[in-house]
């Protein structure tokens, strides 16, 4: 058991607003949940995690849903779940060819890269993505037009570039990633490109940015630690982490509140919380109740930016 600190445990705690599911991590969520209590006797697959937080693909795999990363995994014409990260074509067209029953939960910000990413590669434009090269989003993404996308991560990846100077190239970015990681590598390019077109829309999702923002504001109102609830595949998640420590505060990223280590938040008067887009509301107050018991009385919600819900429509 963890001993708890009395005197030298965080007076105060600040909430950081919003946190938690994004409005297409619950669409995805509410999608399984629907199948799961539609078809109570059948098995549901789904291709990847749902969204990436253990908490809830734990909840899931209790239910009876299995999570695969190969369809061969996948009995044929069985249901099966594509997560809110994305897929490629090929993965669509093997799920078609295995007779699945295939149900798209993609978040719809990530559809709208999928989109931008066919229309530059039917106009043959060279298309340079910003991500994470391993990451579920980037293969599904890239694998609309594999042989004219280059995933870039770091200023090393644009050196290398070297297209035809009358080459038509084109700009996406990963829907999870930093406003603020990315433009050194945005400016980067549109050095080396300066005719690059970009989307009219930013492709950084603006329920990660407000996150990211809200984490800015508990640092600024005097957080001097700040832990970021979710899981260690979380993009978004470890993005909150990252932005706090820029902020010059500790940071520390757990899927469940028992794993802070209480010497970590010794003679720290304000401590922040957070939680990654696919974390649940439930996970949250279970950690403030933590908190109340530890001791601390003072608990302080601070409002930042709201997300805001937008329809992308293909031209």
């Amino acid at each position: 058991m963890q001993k708890k600190i009395k005197s030298r445990f965080p007076k105060k705690l600040l909430l950081a607003n919003p946190r938690g599911f994004c409005a297409g991590v619950k669409r995805a969520i509410d999608t399984l949940d629907d199948l799961v209590k539609k078809y109570p006797n059948q098995t549901i697959y789904c291709y990847h995690q749902i969204v990436h937080n253990k908490t809830v693909v734990n909840d899931f795999q209790k239910k009876g849903v299995v999570f695969v990363e190969n369809l061969d995994e996948v009995p044929e014409s069985s249901i099966l779940v594509f997560s809110s990260h994305g897929v490629s074509p090929a993965i669509r067209l093997k799920a078609k060819d295995r007779q699945l029953k295939a149900v798209d939960a993609t978040c719809p910000f990530v559809l709208k890269t999928h989109m931008e990413v066919k229309q530059y590669a039917a106009n043959n434009y060279k298309i340079i993505y910003i991500g994470q090269t391993n990451h579920d989003e980037t293969i599904g993404t890239t694998g609309e037009a594999p042989n004219q996308t280059y995933t870039i991560t770091k200023q090393e990846d644009i050196d290398l570039l070297n297209f035809p100077k009358d080459s038509d190239i084109a700009l996406v970015t990963q829907t999870t990633l930093s406003f603020d990681e990315t433009e050194s590598l945005v400016k980067s390019i549109e050095k080396k490109f300066p005719k690059i077109i970009k989307p009219k829309l930013s492709d950084i999702c603006s329920a990660t940015q407000s996150r990211q923002n809200g984490v800015k504001e508990i640092v600024k109102k005097g957080a001097q630690v700040v832990i970021v609830m979710g899981s260690k595949n979380s993009s978004n998640s470890n993005k909150l982490k990252t932005v706090a420590e820029k902020m010059g505060a500790k940071a520390y990223l757990v899927d469940d509140i028992s794993e802070i280590n209480l010497a970590n938040l010794e003679n720290i008067n304000y401590v922040g919380l957070t939680a990654g887009a696919s974390l649940p509301e439930y996970k949250v107050t279970e950690a403030i109740e933590w908190f109340k018991k530890q001791g601390t009385q003072d608990i302080e919600e601070i409002t930042g930016d709201q997300e805001r819900l937008i329809t992308f429509q293909p031209q």
